[in-house]
């Protein structure tokens, strides 16, 4: 019986986050920070495609989530898991309207304008954009 309700549980988790898999939670590194889309380079490692944008190292899409504040992620563990944060480099240095900032964690996100960026873990080529619109809170970004 417990292990029916565990089950339940994670299958809630993973519809509120948009995550259509357990492939996308289990594995080795379920932090959400993943900083293999990130650079060593402290500029802001951002392009753009199809008119949205993208990192330029991988060319995959970045959203931002509507209930974060200004220089301020709300996306907890579990939704970092489907919404990997756009990690930065503790050197990196601003670009136009983009910009780190410092998570509560102690380690570096990139935002645009303020407004912190994230991948979407369902999307699995450069260009994919099917996390723009989940639940109402989850956006491409426009590229300007």
């Amino acid at each position: 019986m417990k292990h029916i309700i565990m089950l339940s549980a994670l299958t809630g988790v993973l519809a509120l986050t948009g995550c259509s898999t357990l492939k996308n939670v289990v594995g080795n590194d379920t932090s959400g920070m993943h900083e293999v889309h990130g650079s060593a380079d402290s500029a802001a490692p951002v392009t753009s495609k199809n008119g949205v944008l993208v990192d330029s190292v991988n060319h995959m899409t970045l959203y931002t989530f509507d209930k974060d504040s200004m220089n301020k992620s709300e996306c907890g563990s579990v939704c970092l898991v489907a919404w990997p944060a756009f990690m930065a480099p503790s050197n990196a240095k601003a670009s136009g309207q983009i910009a780190p900032f410092k998570r509560e964690d102690g380690k570096y996100q990139w935002a645009m304008n303020g407004k912190p960026l994230y991948f979407y873990a369902n999307d699995k080529k450069a260009g994919d954009r099917s996390g723009d619109g989940k639940l109402d809170v989850w956006h491409v970004v426009p590229a300007r």
